[in-house]
């Protein structure tokens, strides 16, 4: 007997590369995990956005405090920074890719979804929206990561002020 059979792993076993029977299977599985992961971001930035609400009271509760070359507007700065970050993630967007077939109108009628596509036009009809939501999800992830640093950057400022400050100002 031979040494065993090796398992090769990567794109050989991705499913986008399984020929399936439905050749718009994939784009649909893909479609469904880019909205389950724009729906987990758009949570991230709810629950960030409260956290970030709960750190801003006792900062501003205690301003009187802070030295007298720190202006509160450099310290609300980065929670601005954050709260924009943050409630950029949040905002829809609708975008003009694929817009023929993603109607958003408050007058809508019935007729304006009628399904009136052919086979091949699915296909690519599939393509774009996973394209559109694949850029959806890059744009969200950047303005989550962007909070995400400059609240542990501010985080980390705020401890060297406090250590800074009960030292007496002795470095």
């Amino acid at each position: 007997m031979g040494p065993p059979a090796r398992r090769t792993w990567g794109a050989s076993d991705c499913r986008m590369n399984d020929i399936a029977a439905d050749p718009a299977q994939p784009y649909r599985r893909l479609i469904a995990a880019y909205t389950d992961a724009i729906r987990q971001s758009d949570f991230k930035a709810n629950i960030a956005i409260l956290m970030v609400a709960f750190m801003m009271g006792p900062v501003l509760g205690n301003h009187t405090h802070f030295p007298h070359y720190l202006p509160i507007a450099i310290v609300m700065a980065p929670f601005l920074i954050v709260y924009i970050c943050l409630l950029a993630v949040l905002i829809p967007r609708y975008p003009k890719r694929g817009a023929k077939n993603f109607v958003v109108s408050r007058t809508a009628k019935p007729t304006d979804f009628l399904n009136v596509v052919e086979a091949e036009d699915e296909l690519e009809q599939l393509k774009v929206r996973c394209s559109v939501l694949s850029e959806l999800l890059w744009w969200k992830t950047l303005y989550i990561r962007i909070s995400f640093f400059v609240a542990m950057a501010s985080i980390v400022a705020c401890m060297g002020l406090l250590l800074y400050i009960w030292h007496g100002g002795r470095v």
